[in-house]
């Protein structure tokens, strides 16, 4: 299977991205979010369900967060409420800070591996020496032409 490059409107796209904040909104789930709507559109549950086409037990239960829907479920009861369904992900921290994460395992991976033979032969470094490794180790790695970490 050919891999797919990553195109300018990717790039464009993961720029977007936000790192998620901690806030009251973000911890709703859909069912509160479909409560909410519906309540302030002034709309009963049978009538949203009657809207939505399921049945009236289901939309409480997802209300009530008894029942995790599918997102197509979740679509058709949102066009039920005139609204669109967005999803897209939100980061937990910034998508560098991951990657640089993910290359320092490997180099700590791979040094420690180096550190051990060198330990046996009592020429193992000192803790700020470690540090710089791992810190140089990291940055090549991040550097490399490798697609793969």
């Amino acid at each position: 299977m050919k891999r797919k490059l990553v195109t300018i409107l990717d790039d464009i796209a993961l720029s977007r991205l936000q790192v998620q904040a901690s806030t009251e909104a973000s911890n709703r789930t859909p069912g509160d979010w479909i409560r909410i709507l519906r309540n302030r559109l002034r709309m009963t549950q049978a009538e949203l369900a009657k809207r939505a086409h399921i049945t009236q037990p289901n939309l409480a239960a997802i209300e009530s967060g008894k029942v995790d829907p599918q997102v197509g479920t979740l679509r058709r009861i949102y066009q039920g409420l005139w609204c669109n369904l967005n999803i897209e992900p939100q980061l937990q921290k910034p998508l560098e800070e991951m990657l640089r994460g993910r290359a320092r395992a490997v180099a700590l991976n791979r040094l420690k591996h180096t550190m051990g033979t060198m330990a046996l032969e009592d020429q193992a470094p000192d803790k700020e020496t470690f540090r710089q490794l791992l810190e140089k180790r990291t940055d090549d790695i991040l550097r490399s032409r490798r697609k793969r970490i």
